[in-house]
């Protein structure tokens, strides 16, 4: 059977979820896919109903891994991936039935290297709590529309995180991934942003649906919610997207939305840093001279910071920030 898409599921301790992430697809209306789950090292019962859902479905795929991080498994699942194109599901999430078929056929009609999608945020109880809609995130700065495709020049004020940055609500031509050598980030905070932005800056046509076909669980104690010393890691993330512009010779020409992007990424983040000691302390010793240049120079001389960090931060934290920059 030619596969068409390769799912790939990241998966660490999520016993309470994944079975319904896993009827999802494999209640798609597509057929001619293949559901590659990488279990990264759980300690709960969740390769028990890998193996379950394995042993009634061969299109489940399964690999082990020792625990490494969301984007380790999810580079592990694209060297072992044979489909035409590739998705990405988190194992609390879920596909709308006709999710895979729909983004197919537009990809294949319009021969899109890459295609994003809606998706409905639902609460723990079932709840819609809000759609992300990419065409009102980008209308000031480009008339988005279903049936055309576009380059990422055409929405250059938002290249950067205006198309969000999940791997999850876009659909991937597996050879523009091989090609361009795409992967994700070794670490377990925003890992999937230089995959994201790489896929998207190297795309020469990318499609929109405005279809919700995904539904993104919101979660109080999540990974992207929860604190953790581990959160500094944002810094090698940011590390990563430097390199890909560089590499690409876009640092120039990508100075101004790359600014913005640190500065909304490390404004959202810092929240999630709780220690004081550990933060100075990694800080002072472990970032490059490019990351401590863009904390003492540019964001002391941005005046938008400041005030952002007032609102999410304890007294007691904004002043050993403030110290240190």
């Amino acid at each position: 059977m030619h596969t068409k898409v390769s799912v790939i599921l990241p998966i660490y301790n999520q016993e309470k979820y994944l079975a319904k992430a896993l009827t999802s697809l494999q209640n798609q209306t597509l057929k001619e896919a293949e559901f590659i789950c990488v279990n990264d090292g759980s300690k709960d019962n969740s390769l028990t109903i890998l193996n379950d859902y394995a042993a009634k479905d061969s299109r489940v795929k399964i690999i082990n891994q020792k625990n490494q991080g969301a984007g380790c498994a999810r580079n592990n699942g694209l060297k072992a991936a044979k489909g035409e194109y590739i998705a990405f599901l988190d194992p609390d999430d879920w596909f709308e039935p006709d999710a895979l078929e729909t983004l197919y056929n537009k990809s294949k009609r319009q021969n899109c290297d890459m295609v994003v999608f809606n998706f409905n945020k639902v609460g723990e109880n079932g709840n819609i709590l809000g759609r992300y809609n990419l065409h009102d995130r980008l209308q000031r700065f480009y008339d988005i529309k279903e049936d055309e495709n576009f380059y990422w020049r055409d929405i250059k004020p938002r290249i950067l995180g205006g198309m969000h940055p999940a791997s999850w609500n876009k659909f991937y031509k597996h050879e523009l991934i091989k090609k361009h050598r795409l992967h994700f980030a070794n670490c377990s905070l925003a890992e999937d942003n230089v995959f994201v932005f790489g896929a998207s800056l190297n795309a020469a046509k990318i499609g929109y649906s405005d279809k919700c076909l995904y539904n993104y669980l919101i979660r109080q104690n999540s990974a992207i919610r929860s604190k953790s010393d581990k959160n500094f890691c944002l810094f090698r993330s940011i590390d990563c997207v430097k390199k890909l512009i560089n590499n690409l010779g876009l640092a120039e020409e990508l100075k101004n939305e790359f600014d913005g992007y640190i500065l909304r990424f490390v404004s959202y983040h810092i929240k999630q840093i709780v220690s004081v000691t550990k933060f100075k302390e990694i800080c002072q010793k472990k970032l490059s001279p490019l990351q401590n240049q863009m904390l003492n120079e540019r964001y002391n001389a941005n005046s938008k910071l400041m005030p952002i960090i007032e609102a999410l931060l304890t007294k007691k934290i904004k002043t050993e920030f403030q110290k240190f920059i």
